[in-house]
């Protein structure tokens, strides 16, 4: 299993890094193009969930971690968090 984390601005300009660096953690792992986009995806939605009403130089704070069963992020901004979870085939890790 790793690990890593990685702080994104709120800003939309660099809000966008979160979801590629989660689809190419993906892709890393083994994952095909639907696993990228789909877990791309999930991890923008929750970015765009903790960071509602956030002050504009706020911090998107990202956790991923790769686990048995698929990997997952952990997403916190302003005291609020989700968690994205993504299966991936272990014959592809």
């Amino acid at each position: 299993m790793s690990s890593f984390a990685l702080d994104v601005p709120v800003d939309p300009r660099y809000r966008v890094l979160g979801p590629e660096v989660a689809g190419r953690y993906v892709e890393v792992l083994g994952g095909g193009e639907s696993d990228r986009k789909a877990f791309a995806a999930a991890v923008a939605e929750a970015m765009a969930t903790v960071a509602r009403g956030a002050a504009p130089d706020a911090q998107i704070d990202l956790k991923f971690k790769t686990e048995a069963s698929g990997i997952e992020v952990e997403c916190r901004c302003d005291g609020r968090s989700s968690v994205v979870r993504h299966a991936l085939a272990a014959a592809g890790r």
